[in-house]
């Protein structure tokens, strides 16, 4: 990943993953999953087109986590629920972004 799509993952994780007691409101976190979805499919689909046997274990649980939450989407109603379910989003993007950057043959 370049710098530019790094900041962007770690601004989109940082704003999922604080503290309860500063969760945004609904239309906040509704947007925030838009955009956790939207940057997490083009990391999914990077990590994907790795060669299996250079995907660590915690790549491969990510890519089928992140298609299992991304259809499911949030277990349950209300604000609470979207905002477990951004925070889990979060999460797994962060697995992904991971396995971008310690793939073997990247360029620093």
């Amino acid at each position: 990943m370049d710098s530019g799509e790094t900041r962007e993952t770690e601004e989109l994780i940082g704003r999922a993953i604080v503290p309860y007691s500063d969760r945004p409101d609904a239309a906040v976190v509704a947007r925030l999953v838009d955009d956790l979805i939207t940057h997490g499919q083009v990391l999914h689909a990077r990590v994907a087109a790795m060669p299996r046997e250079r995907r660590t274990e915690r790549a491969g649980a990510a890519l089928v986590e992140w298609a299992y939450f991304v259809d499911a989407g949030p277990m349950g109603r209300g604000d609470h629920a979207n905002w477990n379910h951004a925070r889990a989003l979060a999460r797994i993007l962060r697995s992904l972004a991971s396995a971008l950057a310690e793939r073997p043959g990247r360029v620093r």
